[in-house]
């Protein structure tokens, strides 16, 4: 299965446990820094990430469409699996090199394209919903999704490459708009967008910054090239367990598989014949959830008054960040149900396969009392006691504990 001439040594797997917003990002910049010669692969999802990386010396940044390990000079390739927003990444790329941040991203030529109008649909639509909104960022990913789909309205970064998407642009806006404005029952919407979808001026402007700008910015691969140059891979999740499309959530979840699904059809691609694997399930000291949906034990309050978070401000289609109690249980079979997926594989057998828990913002909990769900009941421990039971629950492998927003701030045990 997993035979080849080539060996790798390490391969670390950073996936959120919950709902998002669990420090991805502060996980992946630690791992980024504590191994050898690392390359970051983010393997779903688009630009709606949203991880946050704070240095030790206080450069901060929320990183969508790059690598949390950026700011170290860590390289990003995004898989196959992951849908391309060329208008937010260069958005972004012009973010990071005001910082100074030297870049080297590579991209899978496989790699779906989100393009203006899909952004333009995602918020028409939302708004649309009124009350029974889904949780979108607005942002296109899933109006990417729909329409990718579809082969004839279906653009790629091969594509993009080789300026096959232009016609496409044209039947997009002459064809699939109407088609699908019918789908969603939007024809004849007033919405302040909807001209905008036809509007010649984004296709062009769209066309020459995909020409002048994207293009030169970024290097076509794939990850079977690309992993031969890199001692440790260290595969950068977005979104959580509880958000992942084959969640029973729906349709208050993103279109992607969060879990360790898409790492394990890479791993497959590059033909290995030894993996040494960590996969790292993130979870803060406590629940949240940003947009709507269903939401356990939700408190209408912020569980801890320390908690300060910068990054999930209110905005139109997700709203304000929502919170509850950690529930260890459900923790619990979140990972479980994510992590027997590897075992069920037959390629394990020619693996090295460690679970390890991080749990982060620790710091954030008042007065040494930790308010945590176990077993149906509320609890209320100190923050040692708290650990100590999701140790109890979970038996990971390594534990890594974050005190603070920095990377300096973890002690792995």
């Amino acid at each position: 299965m997993l035979k080849g001439e080539w060996n790798m040594q390490y391969i670390k797997v950073i996936i959120g446990s919950n709902f998002g917003d669990e420090g991805k990002g502060l996980m992946t910049d630690y791992m980024c820094s504590i191994n050898e010669s690392p390359i970051v692969i983010r393997f779903n999802s688009s630009a709606q990430a949203g991880h946050t990386v704070v240095t030790p010396d206080g450069k901060r940044h929320v990183f969508g469409h790059f690598c949390s390990g950026s700011l170290q000079g860590i390289p990003t390739f995004l898989s196959n699996y992951f849908s391309v927003n060329p208008l937010l990444f260069l958005k972004e790329y012009d973010e990071l090199k005001m910082k100074n941040v030297d870049l080297y991203t590579m991209i899978d030529l496989n790699c779906s394209v989100i393009i203006p109008q899909d952004m333009i649909l995602n918020q028409i639509v939302e708004r649309y919903r009124g009350d029974n909104r889904h949780g979108s960022c607005g942002l296109g990913y899933n109006e990417s999704i729909i329409r990718n789909n579809i082969e004839r309205y279906k653009i790629t970064c091969n594509e993009l490459l080789n300026k096959n998407y232009i016609d496409k642009l044209d039947l997009i806006k002459n064809e699939y708009i109407k088609d699908r404005l019918q789908q969603l029952n939007l024809v004849g919407c007033k919405d302040k967008l909807m001209e905008k979808l036809y509007d010649d001026s984004i296709i062009s402007h769209f066309i020459d910054d995909i020409d002048r700008q994207f293009i030169p910015k970024v290097h076509f691969s794939n990850i079977k090239k690309v992993v031969k140059k890199y001692s440790t891979l260290i595969f950068e999740g977005a979104q959580g367990l509880m958000l992942s499309e084959d969640y029973k959530y729906f349709p208050h979840v993103t279109h992607s598989k969060t879990g360790i699904s898409n790492v394990l059809n890479l791993l497959e691609e590059i033909n290995s014949d030894k993996l040494d694997i960590e996969v790292i399930y993130i979870t803060r000291s406590y629940l949240t959830r940003h947009g709507t949906g269903p939401l356990p034990n939700e408190v209408k309050e912020k569980p801890y008054q320390n908690i300060i978070d910068l990054t999930n401000i209110s905005n139109e289609f997700q709203g304000t960040l929502r919170f509850a109690p950690l529930d260890i249980d459900l923790l619990a079979e979140n990972i479980q149900n994510d992590y027997t997926k590897i075992i069920s594989r037959k390629q394990h057998e020619y693996c090295n396969i460690k679970k390890s828990i991080g749990l982060t913002c620790l710091d954030q909990i008042d007065n040494d009392e930790a308010v945590y769900y176990k077993n149906n009941q509320l609890c209320v421990n100190s923050t040692n006691r708290l650990i100590e039971e999701i140790y109890e629950k979970i038996n990971p492998d390594n534990y890594y504990l974050s005190y603070g927003e920095t990377r300096n701030t973890i002690i792995k045990r």
